[in-house]
């Protein structure tokens, strides 16, 4: 049985075994996940979703009462080095995995003091879950692996929208009738064009014609309005030509697709002039929208994989360490933001110079560790170890 496109067995014992979103959701006939990624704004709207997440560096941190020091050694550093898949191909992977199909999975290998290994991206329609509504108890299985049993904390498992918070549920099968509507709206203008832009329609003759007449006059017309022909038709005699098809302004072809980009885009949260639709944008407009997207698109995004490393890769006598994207790097595209933002951070002391300089990959100069506070009435101030100011005149 099939329920909001998942495949649902009967009960046994209390648990539901489910099978998360798999390719072969279709609306009305449409292969949602096959169809989708070859409409350009889905396409684009996966690519720019998953790839910006993908770019951020990742860092894991120690915090304490004075201070917080990133560590470079730690074993999920090196697992996320050591992968089969690149750090940013795993993230991708696994953000595609989400938009597309609902849910996300890596497996975690461990060693025996449960030390992070390596993490195994699984394709979601090999994996299982296993849920009983009842006790909460969850766990997955995998086709691809002998493990009868795969407990939650060796799971990362990835959702962005979901009924129940076990099962996701993705983008395009919310956007299943867009995107249909999408899909129609090219294939006419393939059509449209395909056909030399010419209309179909029919040729009325007075009297009757003979087969081999029709046929004769059907050829001489195709092959003299059609793709590859002259474009000049001539009627003879009583001959009447009727279209019989819409005309491409008529059906408001390109208003049809200037809309659906613009539809597509709210369902992923991006803004058209990310997609590609320059229509009303400016310079202000794009450093506007790369702002919002950033907050309204990606934060989302970013919080749902820091929060599940942080309660899955981290052991519980870790619990000083986080592990947090560093969504800084995004700033690096526009100069003049990335200028104020640093030079704001260092007059009120919140970082030093050597501290910018590593931030912006440079190398660290002398006497660039102290943090100074400037003032307007006096020259400056720096912060002693004490964590008191004092002033330098």
């Amino acid at each position: 049985m099939k329920i909001f496109g998942y495949n649902i067995t009967k009960e046994k014992r209390g648990v539901n075994y489910i099978t998360p979103y798999s390719d072969a959701l279709t609306f009305n006939g449409f292969s949602t996940l096959n169809g989708a990624m070859g409409i350009s704004a889905v396409y684009r709207a996966v690519e720019i979703i998953s790839d910006n997440c993908a770019l951020l560096p990742i860092r894991i941190s120690i915090s304490s009462e004075k201070h917080k020091e990133y560590i470079t050694n730690h074993p999920i550093c090196i697992a996320l080095k050591n992968n089969l898949l690149t750090q940013y191909n795993l993230i991708k992977l696994l953000i595609q995995s989400v938009l597309l199909k609902g849910n996300g999975f890596a497996y975690i290998e461990r060693s025996e003091n449960g030390d992070v290994l390596d993490l195994l991206f699984l394709d979601s329609n090999s994996v299982q879950i296993h849920y009983n509504k009842n006790n909460r108890d969850l766990y997955y299985t995998c086709n691809l692996f002998p493990i009868k049993k795969i407990e939650p904390c060796n799971m990362i498992h990835l959702v962005k929208n979901s009924y129940d918070g076990i099962n996701g549920k993705s983008v395009i099968s919310y956007a299943s009738r867009s995107i249909e509507i999408s899909n129609n709206t090219e294939n006419s203008a393939n059509n449209f064009f395909s056909n030399g832009c010419n209309l179909s329609g029919i040729l009325t003759v007075q009297g009757q014609l003979s087969k081999e007449q029709r046929d004769a006059i059907k050829t001489s017309w195709n092959t003299a309005y059609t793709n590859g022909g002259s474009g000049l038709a001539i009627l003879q005699g009583n001959m009447d030509y009727k279209p019989v098809q819409v005309s491409a302004d008529d059906a408001q072809l390109i208003e049809s697709r200037q809309y659906q980009i613009s539809d597509i885009a709210r369902f992923f949260g991006v803004s058209p002039v990310l997609l590609g639709d320059l229509t009303n944008s400016s310079y202000n407009t794009i450093e506007a929208t790369q702002n919002q997207f950033l907050l309204h698109t990606l934060l989302p995004y970013i919080t749902m994989i820091e929060q599940e490393f942080n309660r899955k890769l981290l052991k519980p006598s870790e619990s000083n360490l986080s592990i947090n994207f560093d969504e800084t790097i995004l700033l690096r595209t526009n100069k003049k933001e990335e200028a104020e933002y640093y030079s704001l951070l260092l007059d009120k002391g919140i970082l030093c110079i050597n501290e910018v300089r590593n931030k912006m990959d440079l190398s660290p100069i002398d006497g660039g560790d102290k943090h100074i506070i400037a003032y307007t009435d006096i020259k400056q101030n720096t912060i002693n170890d004490n964590g008191k100011e004092t002033d330098t005149k």
